[in-house]
């Protein structure tokens, strides 16, 4: 019996401490702040081509103090067949392995394994073929079980031709039935063409043993018809009708004489065409001429549907009227991110870029940067809903200077998970306020979301005001504060992207910072219903420089 929710179960369970003393932690991959492990001893496989395991991320001691843990672990489902997972429980310990907290995800809608990420390389360690040391250990049973049978074989060898030996072949000659003989190789070609063709030599005989009359106008359907709808064709094959077509009776030619008058006055040697002008006339009655015929109904529709399928540009000018929020493109599906760059010549950029976000942010240069300025305040806000996120309108007045650069900030998203990963791994969330300097160039803060924590009182005010239905906007009497809404440690990423939308415009300014603010676990759970997921695919670097606070 496969394991699958007792397994589950059990693990869930398990205290960390067990975790922790029971584990076989092996290293999938590390750099300067984390080291990614998976517990292979705890790769178990579940229901319908799943696996469960246990994986951990151990940060370095500078993130530490930042994070308020150590270590984190996860239970994670994965889907081997889909390529997918999620998360089902998390565990936080401090450096001494003292727990901090365990939550159970509520929301566990499969994500969707990102190529070149982390995610990737532990959904391969679970789920991935099995190694050189697993091979042998096979191996090695095999040839533990073959050397168990050995003697057994061995013994068993000298009494096996005494079951081919007293073989009917050589007993059969002595009777030498002549007549019989023939006939045993008639079982071994008995197919069912073979079958059909005997059953049409022998027509149906009536009491005075003269052919049946019905049988024969009827075209021997008693004999070969009933397996012909499983194998005939739309089409009959004329060699087939011919061969398994039933000898017409007596009557069958005069009726069809009438019908053909030019053979029923030819010489006696080409009377016998006749049943050949029976078996050609004889597919014209039958079902398959009207199913013929009617194909071209059947694929009358099939026109319109295609060229409703082909025309998405005439639906989305249609939902645009409908909702003047409509940017145009999604997340997935037919106007996806691979299609961004067909959608409209001015987005050829998102297809054909070298500079484009997100992407995955490892092997930076450590240095000293200089912190970003926030000009941060309370503000109104006008919140939307596009479609594809939630779009927040703020006031004038605020901004950020990034290198002696004043921008000023005019709206932000929200996505899930976050577009970017660091170090292969993505966070629960992530906002992405944008900015435009005087000169029309764009700056994007990113500010990483992480559930498990108190409740954020800025979601919480969005999450009050939503509007009531896509393409809507709402304006409340309520206010946001973004000044804290930014983390305090100022340690940031700092890179040249693209837009993460089209048109993919470049040359923009990215600034990811890397403490991560806390959320609730039900807020998170909010927004997961809006939008399961509503993030591009992690894009090239192409040996982009990346610098990051030290």
């Amino acid at each position: 019996m496969r394991l699958s929710r007792l397994a589950l179960v059990a693990l869930m369970i398990a205290s960390p401490l067990q975790v922790a003393l029971a584990a076989d932690w092996q290293l999938v991959l590390s750099d300067r702040n984390r080291r990614v492990e998976i517990d292979r001893g705890s790769i178990l496989t579940s229901d319908r081509g799943t696996k469960v395991s246990w994986g951990r991320v151990v940060l370095a001691n500078n993130e530490v103090a930042a994070a308020g843990y150590a270590t984190i672990k996860a239970l994670n489902r994965y889907d081997c067949q889909n390529r997918t997972f999620s998360t089902i429980k998390r565990v936080y310990l401090d450096a001494d392995e003292n727990l901090v907290r365990e939550e159970t995800v509520e929301d566990q809608t499969p994500l969707r394994v990102t190529p070149n990420s982390v995610d990737e390389r532990m959904w391969r360690e679970v789920c991935g073929p099995p190694s050189v040391a697993d091979l042998q250990k096979v191996a090695d049973e095999v040839q533990k079980l073959a050397d168990t049978m050995q003697p057994k074989l061995e013994a068993a060898a000298p009494a096996a031709p005494r079951v081919p030996a007293p073989a009917p072949a050589k007993t059969e000659p002595p009777s030498k039935p002549a007549a019989a003989q023939p006939a045993r190789p008639a079982p071994i070609e008995t197919g069912p063409a073979a079958a059909q063709a005997v059953r049409a030599a022998e027509p149906p005989k009536s009491a005075d043993g003269a052919p049946a009359k019905d049988a024969a106008e009827n075209g021997g359907k008693k004999l070969a018809l009933p397996p012909l709808p499983n194998i005939r064709p739309a089409k009959p094959d004329p060699e087939t009708v011919e061969r398994e077509a039933p000898k017409p009776g007596p009557a069958e030619p005069a009726r069809k004489a009438e019908k053909a008058p030019p053979p029923a006055r030819t010489s006696p040697a080409r009377r016998s065409e006749p049943p050949r002008a029976v078996v050609r006339e004889t597919p014209r009655p039958q079902p398959p001429a009207p199913v013929a015929l009617a194909r071209p109904q059947v694929k009358a529709p099939a026109a319109p549907a295609a060229q409703a399928a082909v025309d998405p540009v005439e639906a989305l000018l249609r939902a645009k009227r409908d909702n003047p929020f409509d940017p145009g493109w999604r997340y997935e599906g037919e106007l996806g991110p691979d299609a961004w760059g067909r959608l409209r010549p001015d987005w050829r950029l998102c297809s054909e870029g070298t500079r484009q976000s997100p992407i995955d942010l490892r092997d930076g240069v450590a240095v000293d940067l200089a912190p970003v300025k926030f000009h941060y305040r309370s503000t109104g806000f006008r919140i939307r809903d596009t479609g594809n996120t939630l779009q927040i309108d703020v006031g004038e007045g605020m901004g950020v200077e990034i290198r002696s650069t004043r921008y000023e900030l005019e709206r932000f998203t929200l996505h899930r998970p976050s577009q970017e990963r660091v170090g292969g791994m993505a966070y629960d969330m992530a906002a992405y306020l944008e900015h435009r300097s005087a000169d029309g160039r764009t700056a994007i803060v990113s500010i990483l979301l992480q559930a498990g924590g108190a409740p954020n009182a800025l979601l919480q005010t969005l999450w009050n005001n939503l509007p009531l239905d896509r393409g809507r906007e709402f304006v409340p009497d309520a206010v946001i504060d973004l000044r804290g809404f930014v983390p305090d440690n100022p340690a940031h990423f700092l890179y040249l992207g693209s837009l993460p939308v089209p048109p993919c415009t470049e040359d923009v300014t990215w600034v990811v910072m890397k403490t991560p603010v806390p959320m609730a676990d039900d807020q998170l759970a909010v927004f997961g219903r809006l939008y399961p997921r509503n993030t591009r695919p992690i894009q090239p670097a192409n040996g982009r420089l990346v610098l990051e606070s030290r």
